[in-house]
């Protein structure tokens, strides 16, 4: 039975650890509890915000409605005939450890996505990715509570509408529906994806000409664990803006500039330009505003250096984000979801 919590602290409940009260808060471990939940808030007026591991969430001081936590945990794995597999997750599962586990079964395709903290519901949400692949490249479907028609939907990898951290459950006709579950599908023919600059450098300088899923693995923890903070020890929440995309002649006009600028370039005469290279070159890497900072070994990460809240974050995103407009007349846009009041207020 769903058990609903008021006047709750959020302070543990995302990575981030920002000091946060929700008015109410729960959990709901099947789609039974989440129509319980969805209920509730409707008889008490409530806003619901779903959140899973918390890892791409700011959290104001207060945030007024119900803060649910989408808790669907369990995953299997089912070899198919034609090679490869299929993964079934629950919504509440850790992405870390349903890719652990395709790994060690001895299937690849996920390692490239090794310690993305946060939930599968999470990772299909924000179309998670790193180290030349996106989740979507690896979805199947999904299954989807609608608290409007009550009913579970079925979603295909074409109506999830993926796109750069992007996905149908962003936008407001699909932003109500809450993530169940999600099947992915791993290739029967594997291949390492090793694009990725840092990537390819690491498995060449140990001279892996041909790897497995599981060096790949490796070596992706490694890169991780050497650049970014672990959350259980100082708070953060990833990448906390997304790589901005420019037009070429826009491009061309700053690597003219800066010719050590990193830049993508994209279908469609478009070129993606690195956030971290631009918030780095502005003179920001390290930067600490209040109780939040620009974290010293990775510019693109904002930290907790303890004590923060949602306030610091907000000022310094803020302040991050004029600074790159004013040197580079690029804007950046931050990854994570606030919640909360002054939420509108984090750029």
């Amino acid at each position: 039975m769903l058990q609903i919590h008021r006047d709750h602290p959020l302070d543990r409940l995302t990575t981030f650890g920002l000091k946060s009260i929700a008015e109410a808060y729960a959990e709901a471990h099947d789609a039974e509890e989440l129509r319980e939940a969805f209920a509730a808030a409707k008889r008490e007026g409530w806003r619901v915000h779903v959140i899973g591991g918390g890892s791409n969430t700011i959290a104001m001081p207060r945030v007024r409605g119900l803060v649910l936590r989408a808790a669907m945990t369990g995953c299997r794995i089912e070899p198919l005939s034609e090679g490869g597999a299929r993964v079934e997750a629950g919504a509440g599962e850790l992405l870390d450890r349903v890719v652990r586990l395709s790994v060690s079964s001895g299937f690849g395709g996920l390692e490239n996505l090794a310690m993305i903290p946060g939930t599968v519901g999470g990772a299909v949400v924000q179309n998670v990715g790193a180290y030349g692949l996106e989740l979507a490249e690896r979805f199947e479907r999904c299954r989807a509570y609608d608290p409007d028609s009550d009913e579970i939907r079925t979603l295909s990898l074409e109506e999830c509408d993926f796109g750069y951290r992007h996905s149908v459950f962003k936008t407001p006709s699909a932003a109500r529906l809450v993530v169940l579950s999600a099947d992915l599908r791993l290739p029967g023919r594997w291949r390492p994806t090793a694009g990725y600059k840092d990537l390819a450098a690491q498995l060449s300088a140990e001279r892996l000409a041909h790897p497995t899923p599981a060096d790949v693995e490796r070596v992706v923890r490694e890169l991780r664990a050497r650049k970014l903070p672990d959350p259980k020890q100082v708070g953060n929440a990833g990448s906390f803006f997304k790589n901005p995309v420019v037009n070429r002649v826009k491009a061309n006009e700053l690597l003219s500039k800066h010719p050590s600028l990193t830049a993508y370039p994209l279908a469609g005469g478009r070129v993606k330009l690195a956030a971290a290279w631009l918030i780095e070159a502005a003179g920001l890497k390290g930067l600490k505003l209040g109780r939040a900072a620009v974290y010293a070994r990775h510019a693109l990460i904002l930290v907790n250096e303890g004590g923060a809240d949602g306030e610091d974050v907000a000022a310094l995103s803020r302040l991050i984000v004029d600074r790159v407009k004013e040197r580079f007349g690029v804007t950046l846009e931050p990854e994570p979801v606030v919640m909360g009041e002054s939420a509108g207020n984090i750029l």
